[in-house]
């Protein structure tokens, strides 16, 4: 990764110098006009492009968000992007790999000559990568995060944005008829868990602790719904996920479980896991604390997790 990224310093500085002899072609011409794109969720951060950006690498989170407006990649980086609960109908396969995981070819992306970067981060760059690799990345092309809002209809709103700074059409009949779902899924959710008052829970269980979503968006729309979600807190800095000792995971009564990336093959066994009266009556869902932030995702997600609050009873 090392000897990558020192190589990748050369390829970036010709990049760079490529870029700058195709912007000064495009200088006069009406599509090579600069633009500025105003962050949505980033308060003060404005990002200027020499020209429409048009070609885009993202990571998969990115595209699993962007792709249902019909922006694409002409390359992809980063974690899930096998993660078919994170990706949805996205397809990947035809789509360059540029890095996986924590890891990026730095020398394979500036040969890409990118306008725009998209991801999960800040302003300063992925938020995966240390210093050093996002001060390479943003030298090949600027930067665009992820809108973070603490609610994810915001969250929904600002990706939206991003979108049709992009080129989307973000007012065309299917967005229109997805914010009609969501909404409706909405009301779904409500009427579910006034029916029974039952416990939700968002975790992820690993083998030395059970972690808990409260705070997070996902969990905040659920509780603005009508539901009692359940959980440790998040930790006041650092990490957000809450932490359970197993020896203490059944003082959180849920009578519901919603996992992480929860799926038909999901196999997590524990002794105290399986104890929790929610396993041992399978009231099992899922959830995501990343993954695609559009109106169709989450209607369809809300959607599920009323039919399973409809179809579990009190455990816990």
């Amino acid at each position: 990764m090392n000897r990558r990224l020192a190589l990748a310093a050369l390829a970036s500085a010709s990049a760079l110098l490529l870029a700058s002899c195709a912007s000064a072609e495009t200088a006069g011409q009406p599509d090579g006009d600069a633009v500025t794109l105003t962050h949505p969720s980033i308060d003060g951060l404005e990002i200027d492009f020499d020209a429409q950006p048009e070609n885009i690498v993202m990571d998969c989170y990115a595209y699993s968000s962007l792709h249902e407006y019909g922006i694409e990649p002409v390359a992809l980086f980063g974690f899930e992007c096998d993660n078919p609960f994170v990706m949805g109908d996205a397809d990947i396969s035809d789509i360059e790999v540029v890095g996986k995981d924590g890891e990026i070819d730095v020398e394979k992306l500036a040969e890409l000559r990118p306008d725009a970067i998209v991801g999960q981060g800040t302003a300063d760059g992925w938020q995966w990568f240390d210093e050093d690799v996002n001060a390479q990345i943003t030298r090949v092309a600027p930067f665009v995060a992820l809108p973070g809002g603490d609610t994810i209809d915001g969250r929904i709103a600002d990706t939206r944005e991003i979108a049709e700074f992009f080129g989307a059409d973000v007012a065309s009949e299917e967005i229109l008829a997805s914010d009609e779902d969501f909404e409706a899924a909405k009301e779904a959710v409500r009427t579910a868990v006034a029916d029974n008052g039952l416990n939700i829970m968002l975790a992820s269980p690993a083998k030395e602790m059970l972690y808990t979503g409260v705070g997070f968006a996902q969990a905040d729309l659920l509780a603005e719904l009508g539901a009692t979600v359940v959980g440790a807190a998040a930790p006041e800095t650092g990490n957000p996920w809450g932490q359970v000792a197993w020896e203490d995971a059944s003082t959180y009564p849920a009578d519901v479980l919603l996992v992480e990336g929860y799926s038909d093959d999901f196999s997590f066994s524990a002794e105290l896991w399986d104890a929790l009266p929610a396993v041992k009556a399978d009231q099992l869902g899922a959830w995501s604390s990343k993954g695609a932030m559009t109106a169709s995702t989450y209607a369809q997600w809300l959607n599920d997790v009323a039919d399973l609050v409809s179809a579990s009873g009190k455990v816990a």
